[in-house]
């Protein structure tokens, strides 16, 4: 890791973050220029957090691809997400007492981030309310969707869990196009299934008119039916 200069480009991508909806361009600005607000960049493979070592910061990608893995009791690691541009890590990191994060996080290939620390966000919560509000609504969010996750892991079929992570991807009305944000080895591993019983999946899901595939680009034609099939 190596701290390096914040560049006014990156600002764009600050100012889209969740904590930033509604709040004045010049607030966003004067949190980018302060001090405590750090860019840093990793090298492929290089953890940015592990469970015994981490920032108590909200993290940015600003460039690169960052993967959350979760280690099993034999040391095998699970995929759990994937950050790219614009993504966002560490919350379950702060406002906590805990020595510990929840995962480990590593940088799959260069990557820039943004830190945004605990201290400085105690102060924005209190000189601008709307973000404490953004805060709270964007880990409500983040609460319901892990429990989705929770279903996927330890529920069902293939099918089925593919089902539910499809579902999770699907925030609009039906047909809608998604993009899966990993590769098709990295999903089974997510899902906890073999690579064989996902390609089946899908190809049953395929045939069943529930979706239409080109490589990782999807269109999701009916949630109902992926519905009926959780």
């Amino acid at each position: 890791m190596k701290q390096i200069a914040k560049r006014t480009r990156y600002l764009g991508l600050l100012e889209g973050m969740f904590l930033f909806r509604g709040v004045p361009r010049e607030k966003t600005e004067d949190v980018f220029r302060s001090a405590q607000c750090e860019c840093c960049e990793f090298d492929p493979e290089e953890f940015i957090y592990t469970r015994t070592e981490f920032r108590r910061c909200v993290g940015l990608v600003l460039t690169g691809e960052v993967k959350a893995y979760k280690l099993t009791r034999d040391g095998s690691p699970i995929l759990l997400n994937t950050f790219t541009q614009g993504g966002v890590f560490g919350v379950a990191g702060l406002f906590q007492e805990s020595g510990e994060y929840v995962s480990d996080i590593r940088a799959a290939r260069r990557s820039r981030i943004l830190f945004l620390p605990e201290e400085l966000l105690r102060v924005l919560f209190r000189e601008e309310p709307v973000t404490a509000e953004n805060y709270i609504s964007y880990l409500t969010t983040r609460i319901c969707y892990l429990n989705r996750r929770i279903d996927i892991f330890t529920g069902g079929s293939a099918e089925q869990r593919l089902a539910s992570y499809l579902l999770s991807l699907c925030r609009e009305k039906t047909p809608c196009a998604v993009r899966v944000p990993c590769t098709y080895i990295e999903l089974a591993e997510m899902l906890n299934i073999g690579r064989a019983s996902l390609y089946r999946a899908l190809d049953s899901l395929e045939k069943s008119g529930v979706l239409v595939r080109k490589g990782r680009e999807l269109t999701i034609l009916s949630a109902d039916l992926l519905c009926g099939i959780v």
